[in-house]
């Protein structure tokens, strides 16, 4: 089972647009364990009607290096009746090489066999992770109050 460590989100301006962003990072145990850590971006405004989200999976033990995880990066969104996941690349995204892991093409991240922990994760993120889920369903108070 999953549980989510949840961290006081950040605030900045969009880099592309200006519009208000709220940035969420979250640690995630599986069965007591270190699991992953996943990063999204929910920028407010028109341009931006999705999750900008990034999981990293591998070895979190202390002296793992970024070299022992692979990072997927993903849109999430909502439709009105479900949430949906699309796999997507490095040149589509500006998450840039990290702590979590190498960046993943979308090909490399569709035939990994990790991509459905990916998808387990989404599932347990929607159901728990409430910043996101408001942004997703377009709740007000989703948006950050001030920058």
């Amino acid at each position: 089972m999953f549980e989510i460590e949840f961290t006081e989100p950040s605030h900045a301006a969009c880099e592309c647009c200006g519009a208000p962003s709220t940035r969420l990072t979250r640690f995630v145990t599986r069965n007591g364990d270190a699991f992953a850590i996943y990063r999204a971006v929910l920028t407010h405004g028109p341009r931006h009607p999705r999750a900008e989200m990034i999981v990293g999976l591998g070895d979190w033990d202390e002296a793992a290096s970024p070299e022992d995880r692979v990072a997927f990066i993903f849109q999430l969104w909502s439709d009105d009746s479900e949430y949906k996941v699309g796999i997507i690349g490095p040149e589509q995204t500006a998450w840039p090489q990290g702590m979590l892991g190498r960046l993943l093409t979308r090909e490399e991240a569709l035939r990994h066999p990790w991509l459905q922990h990916v998808f387990d994760l989404s599932d347990h993120i929607v159901a728990h992770d409430a910043i996101l889920t408001d942004y997703l369903d377009h709740r007000p108070g989703s948006a950050p109050s001030s920058l």
